[in-house]
């Protein structure tokens, strides 16, 4: 028997029992308050099985969903407004079929903006979208019924420099490599306004963040856009894409090794005598010491500087340069000079 027959045989049932009832109370006065209260119940029990007739319930703090963003975009278009700011209090009023009033929540209905149907810039405004259900009725009406947006043109930038900065200090005993970072340009998408204004992008390492081992260490570092004047451009608006993938961080490899620094001025022999009648005023070092980087076994049997130490000045009557070249410990070393300056001044001897 389908479910619209056995409603209507209820119904044919209840009709009976109530002409009984007025039978009733048209000869028996004293049950007439007994019979009001059996028909009442008796009239919410058809009430309730007849799925024809509803009741309005109003829903409060309705989640909207947002739809059509991917579209909007592949049109050329974004909104810039805070959508999530302005559906944050919407309300929402359904006809329910009495036997799902109390099962009902706004999550039948399916309200929703849908961002594909703008085609232009400026302000425009969206209807609040709602979906009928045959078993939990309909909505009636949305409070707001739309809100007004303003919409940009949705722009693209490839090949934005990204750069390193490290911040605090390296521990004094300690060599950093100048930090290589990837990728080295980005691509990034937004709002015309915003994008246009971008002129590079930066990572940011901080020196306490760095397991201080041997070697070559690779971090991940949030990226951060930046505009011509220096300052910060933030937005969830903005996407930052390498090789068409979103990401929100590049990786910055550097090498670290141990150091030890050396005088060099103290290294330094000058052979020779100068000609006659002339003499050394000052011998001149530059750089006066240098740094050596390399791994911890080959500093422990480092004593002394490997460089040329030796000047010949056998001759000489003016003021001369030499270049002393530096040798690395090993070939990884990293050394701060490769060459060492030594400037001898010479003069003629003044008579006394």
């Amino acid at each position: 028997m389908s479910e619209e027959r056995k409603n209507n045989k209820r119904r044919e049932f209840l009709y009976t029992v109530l002409r009984g009832l007025k039978h009733v109370l048209l000869h028996n006065g004293w049950l007439k308050a007994i019979a009001v209260i059996i028909s009442v119940v008796l009239w919410a029990g058809l009430i309730s099985q007849d799925e024809s007739l509803t009741r309005d319930k109003t829903f409060s703090n309705v989640s909207v969903s947002i739809t059509g963003a991917d579209t909007l975009r592949n049109n050329g278009y974004i909104v810039v407004s805070d959508l999530y700011e302005m559906l944050n209090d919407v309300s929402v009023v359904a006809a329910v079929p009495q036997k799902q009033y109390d099962n009902v929540d706004p999550s039948s209905y399916y309200v929703r903006v849908d961002l594909s149907k703008i085609n232009g810039t400026g302000e425009q405004e969206i209807k609040l979208l709602s979906t009928n259900s045959s078993t939990f009725g309909k909505v009636i009406s949305t409070n707001p019924s739309s809100v007004t947006v303003m919409v940009e043109d949705y722009i693209v930038r490839q090949r934005i420099p990204v750069s390193v900065s490290v911040e605090g200090d390296i521990p004094e005993s300690w060599y950093m490599s100048t930090p290589v970072v990837d990728p080295t340009v980005v691509t990034v998408s937004g709002p015309r306004s915003l994008v246009q204004t971008i002129s590079r992008a930066k990572a940011v390492i901080n020196t306490k963040d760095i397991e201080w081992t041997e070697g070559s260490t690779i971090l991940s570092s949030t990226i951060k856009l930046y505009n011509r004047s220096g300052e910060e451009v933030n937005s969830p608006l903005l996407n930052i894409m390498d090789s068409s993938v979103s990401i929100d961080s590049v990786l910055v490899e550097m090498t670290l090794l141990r150091k030890a620094s050396f005088d060099t001025e103290s290294l330094i022999q000058v052979n020779g005598k100068v000609a006659k009648g002339y003499e050394i005023k000052e011998v001149k070092v530059s750089p006066e010491s240098i740094t050596v980087a390399a791994r911890q076994e080959v500093l422990e049997q480092l004593t002394e500087l490997p460089m040329e130490r030796t000047v010949n000045v056998k001759n000489l009557n003016e003021t001369t340069m030499f270049q002393l070249k530096v040798q690395k410990p090993s070939d990884d070393a990293i050394i701060s000079n490769e060459t060492v300056t030594v400037t001898v001044e010479i003069e003629a001897i003044s008579d006394q």
